[in-house]
């Protein structure tokens, strides 16, 4: 049985597999932790039980490179995204028997840069290159706001605080918040000193994490936008966070090529970090590492890199 990825052991992670594929841009867990999809130009791969060799599926469809994708927190849904500027609803409830496309979602006027569920499984976020961010009723099918206030192209979106807000980061550097009862008008929630690259909550909603270009990461009270602390974390930027199922680590990937992890705690007591202060670095990846997920269990962690790999890590038994 797989150990948790703690702070005590995370020095002690090792790499399990890896697999191939081109221009890929995103990974990620179904809840259950039984499949590893990965986003990629030509579609959605759907390792399901195992990881390695031929995916269970490959889903395609999209005209344009996949540039995200996110699961229902029930596992009903998988949303995939596109630069042809489209939403994919497709059925991953029985992963066992097949995967049907259920709609297409067509309302930005630009490219679609990435997605997210609410925790109520039937609102989905998504982020565009026109600048705008959507909220869409996913069992209905149908758009029901458009939220305007970036300045440039909107590159990511979460859901925080029990998914009544959303958090989207841009290339104008700036988090917005966004309450999607309509109550909000796109208020500044904190600021990079270049374009925001990745944003993610914790299982609560109440810790918002930011990845920037200008090479930091920065941990925000969700409530109030109150900054608890940055990390000088990647030389040349900073490309993805994730955070463990625990709230203990959060590992950063950026254009180093490295993945390091951090524990939590001591940028709460610290309120800044450099790189010696990591709890462990990953290398291996041959270009910068664009997207990170830890497993629903914590035991293990996906990187996905500029350098066509995915790769899995384990504590070392």
């Amino acid at each position: 049985m797989r150990k948790s990825i703690s702070v005590d052991n995370a020095s002690n992670l090792v790499e399990l597999t890896q697999v191939r594929c081109g221009w890929i841009t995103q990974v990620l867990w179904s809840p259950d932790g039984s499949t590893l999809a990965i986003a990629h130009a030509e579609g959605v791969r759907l390792y399901v039980g195992q990881f390695g060799g031929n995916p269970k599926y490959t889903l395609t469809g999209h005209s344009g490179h996949v540039k995200g994708a996110a699961f229902s927190p029930n596992g009903r849904y998988l949303a995939t995204v596109s630069a042809d500027t489209t939403i994919k609803l497709w059925d991953t409830s029985d992963l066992n028997n097949g995967v049907t496309e259920i709609a297409t979602l067509k309302g930005h006027k630009g490219s679609v840069e990435a997605v997210a569920f609410s925790p109520d499984n039937r609102t989905m976020a998504t982020a565009s290159a026109d600048g705008t961010v959507m909220t869409w009723d996913a069992i209905d099918q149908k758009p029901l706001q458009t939220f305007i206030g970036h300045e440039r192209e909107v590159t990511t979106v979460v859901f925080a605080m029990g998914g009544h807000i959303l958090i989207s980061g841009s290339w104008d550097n700036t988090l917005r918040l966004w309450d999607v009862r309509g109550e909000t008008t796109g208020a500044v929630f904190g600021r990079h000193d270049d374009w925001v690259r990745e944003v993610k909550a914790n299982t609560p909603g109440t810790l918002i994490v930011s990845a920037s270009k200008d090479m930091s990461v920065k941990l925000w009270d969700a409530l109030d936008g109150g900054l608890y602390g940055s990390i000088d974390a990647h030389w040349l930027g900073s490309d993805t966070v994730a955070i463990s199922p625990d709230s203990s680590l959060i590992a950063t990937g950026g254009r180093d090529n490295v993945v390091r992890l951090w524990y939590l705690h001591q940028i709460f007591s610290d309120t800044s970090a450099t790189k010696e202060q990591t709890v462990a670095t990953l290398y291996g990846h041959e270009k910068p590492v664009l997207s990170l997920a830890f497993n629903p269990a914590g035991t293990l962690l996906a990187s996905a890199s500029g350098d066509n790999t995915v790769r899995l890590w384990q504590v070392d038994e």
